[in-house]
């Protein structure tokens, strides 16, 4: 006779696969989704130069409208960031301008350096001592006088047109750089297919009432993995970037940034991103199986909090402010996640319970 499921229960319990048919069942579900990623990075073989371009377009903005500011600040403004200045920011990094103060060497001191280089024997021999040697020590004391000068008088500016320039320094990095560029593209792509053939192994332990969840699952997942990619790419990248920046002028430190690194750095950053996010999922499939409980997850927030941040600060680059922009979104998805197991159905209907058909 037919009875209904007790909420606690394991969904793995009156399963019909012994052990060894569900290491089965995963080794053929990894091999289908590793089918899909080889796939989708062959496609992103072909798009990977143009992702590569793409992904460098926040640095170089970043950089121009960096050297737009430190150059407005070099030329006497006390405000670079004010907004009454936008139209000025905006042309120096349209135009990729640096400024650079110069000192003119008036004509009359290149002659004394000429003077004081050829001495009184313009046409010596050249076998014969340095004729500077032999100069009159005086003369090169006025010098050094007159140069001091200079430093003193009222700056001169001048514009240099700087396009960023992103390094590589290996023969190797650009091969790395467009391979990376197109597993990460490839892995984005086959993320549909790779979540499928994950929760389709998943499906294999439940119930068969519980099966229909997979169906919800799926698109969840998908869709928490795509928002956490474009938050990071669209949203995060961008103030990790300028924080960066930042403390580098702080330091006085010049950026010289190294392609290898940076694409790294913005291809990672999205991924980890996309995988925490899953977290939502996690917490109910756990609470699912019977592992943990709504009420674990409501009186260890605390707990939950730091291990939150500590996901984090692994997951992103070394820097606070990312750390920050994962841990927030992720602490609201922990909420989701208890929403989730308080009121999502764990049988044929609405609030019903659980239906077991054995």
């Amino acid at each position: 006779m037919d009875r209904i499921a007790n909420p606690k229960d394991d969904l793995f319990e009156n399963s019909t696969m012994t052990f060894g048919e569900h290491l089965k069942e995963l080794q053929r579900a990894l091999t289908r989704a590793t089918i899909w990623l080889v796939l989708g990075v062959s496609v992103g073989l072909i798009f990977a130069n143009n992702i590569v371009a793409y992904v460098k377009t926040p640095l170089e903005q970043a950089i121009y409208r960096y050297n737009a500011e430190r150059g407005l600040a070099q030329l006497g403004f006390e405000d670079p960031k004010a907004e009454v200045l936008k139209p000025l920011r905006d042309a120096f990094a349209d135009g990729a301008y640096v400024v650079e103060e110069v000192i003119t060497i008036p004509s009359e001191l290149q002659d004394t350096f000429g003077e004081f280089r050829a001495g009184a024997l313009p046409d010596a021999d050249p076998t014969e001592p340095d004729p500077a040697e032999a100069a009159d020590p005086d003369s090169a004391l006025l010098m050094a006088e007159k140069l001091a000068a200079l430093a003193t008088a009222p700056p001169q500016f001048q514009l240099r047109k700087q396009p960023t320039n992103v390094s590589s320094f290996e023969m190797t990095e650009g091969f790395m750089i467009w391979f990376k560029a197109a597993l990460v593209l490839g892995a984005v792509l086959a993320s549909p297919m790779v979540f499928y053939h994950l929760w389709t192994f998943v499906a294999a332990g439940l119930h068969a009432h519980e099966r229909k969840y997979v169906h919800l699952y799926l698109p969840v997942s998908v869709t928490l993995f795509v928002s956490g990619v474009l938050m990071a790419f669209y949203v995060v990248l961008q103030y990790v970037i300028h924080f960066l920046l930042q403390f580098n002028e702080s330091m006085d430190v010049a950026f010289e940034p190294r392609l290898n690194y940076y694409i790294s750095f913005v291809l990672l950053l999205p991924l980890g991103f996309g995988i925490a996010f899953q977290l939502p999922l996690v917490m109910l499939f756990l609470q699912r199986i019977g592992l943990l409980e709504t009420e674990a997850y409501t009186s260890s927030w605390r707990v939950a909090v730091v291990v939150i941040f500590v996901i984090s600060m692994l997951v992103t680059p070394a820097d606070w402010t990312s750390m920050v922009l994962l841990a927030i979104p992720l602490l609201f998805l922990y909420l989701l996640g208890i929403l989730m197991c308080m009121f999502l159905p764990r049988g044929r209907g609405l609030g019903a319970a659980a239906y077991d058909p054995a």
